[in-house]
């Protein structure tokens, strides 16, 4: 065990996660900071060493208290005990020792003195593994959660936009087209669309989480399986998906699934396509609520806190303007990720710790920033109706219906000179 440089306390790592400290920065975001992913290594871990245990490759006592110490992991305990930044020096392999080193040093205590026994980060903890299939199957793990996460969240704002379309059947507002008054739209007609749109992406986030189910346990380095007993990438991965409780598999071709990571690319791409509907949904809230008096307010957002340090009184479209704000940054995650799937070395994807950098937080924001919408926004809002009614009292329904009858030119004449006059009366 080391000194922690952060606690001044014995801490449970040992001298690669020491090294690594010491040859990244001191800033950034940690594992700790992201203990979900932490947890999700506790579990592959956790899995490794039944399978190790069903195979015979490690005695009872070491598995015994392998699993203890990776079972605490799992269900979030030592969490301050992972300090490497989530992209450090050794990319993925630093994250791997660190929770090797961790979990040795749990399970040494959990021995309670046994001097005969010794539990090694790579001989016992590692066995049977690597870096470059332990990393990989807790990130699939982590993001696969995320994503149905998002999805669940997505769907809550649906049914809100539902509910605000049942409650306003029978009103009308005024559409347009390049800002220009076009025809009468029925406002449950605008939310049962703001529904589907949410749902379809709510689909597509599930959708995504499938391509993840496949995990790359087992197959060590590159895929071959080097350094792991027969039948442990089954045992391995069936243990996984009970302890989860995700319908994971084996990757269908090891290799393929060392090299290629589109998965991550297609969770990353959903995630910035929604956040440009809610961009464009929030902005159209805006828009729609402008005012009190200089612009349409054809709805009202719920009044949540004041909107200016100066202005007495003045609310602004809190929430929506902060989901935009939002997506700025999950669009940009987004592009990160892209760049990352892209590159890469002739055998194997090495940016693992980029896309859980940069795609995991964006996820968390996404759903978060989608609960709130739901519950601080879309819950609230009201339509006003005597406004909507004064602003849809003039629409090209009725030209329209003329046109049908009297040809597009002949009521086009008409309505020009219409405007005309309206002009020179004023």
């Amino acid at each position: 065990m080391t000194e922690s440089n952060d606690t001044a306390v014995p801490a449970l790592w040992g001298p690669m996660t020491a090294l690594v400290l010491q040859n990244s920065p001191v800033s950034g975001p940690r594992l700790r900071d992201l203990p979900a992913f932490v947890r999700a290594f506790g579990e592959v871990k956790l899995a490794a060493v039944r399978a190790n245990s069903d195979l015979g490759v490690l005695d009872e006592v070491r598995a015994r208290v392998i699993a203890e110490a990776a079972s605490e992991v799992a269900r979030g305990g030592l969490i301050d005990q992972f300090p490497v930044r989530l992209v450090a020096t050794g990319g993925g392999t630093a994250t791997n020792m660190n929770v090797n080193e961790v979990l040795a040093s749990r399970a040494t205590q959990l021995l309670a003195g046994d001097a005969d026994l010794t539990i090694h980060p790579n001989d016992h903890v590692n066995r049977s593994q690597s870096s470059n299939d332990t990393y990989p199957t807790a990130t699939k793990v982590l993001l696969v959660r995320q994503a149905y996460a998002v999805a669940a969240a997505l769907r809550e704002l649906a049914r809100s936009f539902i509910r605000q379309a049942e409650q306003n059947a029978g009103v009308d507002r005024m559409g347009r087209t390049s800002w220009q008054d076009a025809v009468v739209v029925p406002v449950s007609a605008t939310h049962q669309a703001h529904a589907a749109a949410v749902e379809r992406f709510a689909d597509q986030f599930e959708a995504a989480a499938q391509m993840l189910l496949a995990v790359p346990l087992g197959g060590t380095v590159l895929g071959t399986g080097v350094g792991a007993p027969e039948g442990f990438k089954a045992s391995a991965v069936e243990h996984l998906a009970d302890i989860t409780g995700l319908p994971l598999r084996p990757s269908a071709n090891p290799i393929d699934a060392f090299v290629h990571a589109d998965g991550y690319a297609a969770l990353a791409d959903t995630a910035a396509r929604c956040a440009s509907i809610l961009f464009k949904q929030c902005h159209d809230l805006r828009i729609l609520s402008s005012g009190p008096n200089g612009g349409l307010s054809e709805l009202s957002l719920p009044k949540l806190q004041p909107g200016s340090s100066i202005m007495p009184g003045k609310v602004n479209p809190a929430v929506p303007t902060m989901v935009i704000q939002a997506t700025f940054a999950i669009r940009a995650a987004a592009t990160g990720v892209g760049m990352a799937v892209a590159s890469g070395d002739p055998d194997t994807f090495g940016h693992g710790p980029a896309v859980v950098a940069g795609l995991s937080p964006a996820l968390t924001e996404l759903a978060s920033v989608v609960s709130v919408l739901t519950d601080k926004c879309i819950d609230g809002l009201r339509w006003n109706k005597e406004r909507l009614a004064a602003l849809a009292a003039s629409p090209f329904d009725a030209a329209i219906a003329r046109a049908e009858k009297d040809g597009y030119d002949a009521v086009a004449g008409r309505s020009a000179r219409t405007y005309l006059s309206a002009q020179e009366e004023k």
